[in-house]
């Protein structure tokens, strides 16, 4: 497709706005350089440039095929211009070979209560925990590249014993799956909740292939709002082993705070590794020390 003029100045407007998103110079965004390889984009990096594409009118992206500047900028060139429709029918009857037809802008969605709890995104979609998810469940505590990562560090129980664990100390846990199929992707947790203090921890595990997206994470913070949404919590706890951390980290100080690292903490692959202890906290909440002043 040759790109025209007013292509170029979409494309330089959308650069600067990437470049902004992603705290990088508009220059280090070239059409070519790769999210993951050259930018170092990881899964909550992801989950942002994928909001952000969201928010311009695009949806129902396949992370899988968002691999570089260019087709991030190819997906938004797709988006039918604000204000209405336009279709071309080629070899009309009549005088004229083709015939415009300007149709309306769709109307806006339908507003929804605030009371009423978000439970999906348009790819995913949470629903709860039946005994028919069992199988899936087990098959993420014993499959190689997800059980080392979840809470039995690569080490399952019997599947009875699994069942019986499944909902000890927790608040409230979802199956994630796709909202176009009902196949299901992964599971949200809620645990460990203290709420006379108003404090609980959160975490996920997605089968292979769906982790490290954007879209899990996604769904993934949607889960932490409705947690938030629905008990009197203040913060939320996420312990990150240091294994995990490199898929997190540039959340930090955004997303999430550190409040601590366990030094050594965790052995696995013949080594030990550090601890993460982060806190999220409810938007426009700021973390606030209770300890004296030094001063």
């Amino acid at each position: 497709m040759t790109v025209t003029a007013r292509d170029n100045g979409r494309r330089g407007a959308w650069r600067r706005e990437l470049a902004t998103l992603l705290d990088l110079e508009p220059g280090a965004l070239p059409d070519d350089a790769r999210l993951v390889d050259d930018l170092g984009l990881d899964s909550l990096a992801m989950m942002s440039l994928l909001g952000w594409l969201d928010g311009h009118g695009v949806s129902m992206v396949d992370p899988a095929g968002v691999r570089r500047v260019k087709d991030v900028f190819a997906l938004l060139e797709h988006v039918p211009v604000a204000g209405g429709v336009s279709y071309v029918v080629v070899g009309a009857r009549g005088d004229r070979d083709a015939t415009a037809l300007d149709l309306p802008a769709p109307p806006p969605p339908a507003t929804r209560s605030p009371l009423e709890p978000v439970l999906a995104t348009r790819t995913y979609r949470l629903t709860p925990v039946t005994d028919a998810d069992l199988d899936f469940l087990y098959s993420l505590a014993i499959h190689p590249e997800t059980g080392y990562r979840w809470r039995y560090r690569g080490v399952p129980p019997p599947p009875d014993r699994f069942a019986a664990d499944l909902h000890a100390q927790v608040l409230v846990q979802f199956v994630v799956r796709a909202t176009d199929t009902g196949e299901p992707a992964g599971l949200v947790v809620g645990y460990a909740a203290d709420l006379a203090q108003g404090h609980a921890y959160v975490a996920a595990a997605f089968a292979p292939g769906r982790s490290g997206t954007g879209l899990a994470a996604d769904i993934g913070a949607v889960f932490i709002r409705y947690l938030f949404h629905t008990f009197p919590l203040r913060k939320l706890y996420l312990e990150v082993p240091g294994f995990n951390w490199p898929q997190l980290r540039s959340a930090a100080g955004r997303l999430f705070h550190v409040e601590g690292v366990l030094r050594g903490h965790d052995y696995y692959a013949g080594r030990h590794w550090d601890r993460y202890l982060c806190a999220i906290y409810p938007p426009g909440s700021e973390p606030v020390s209770t300890e004296p002043d030094p001063t």
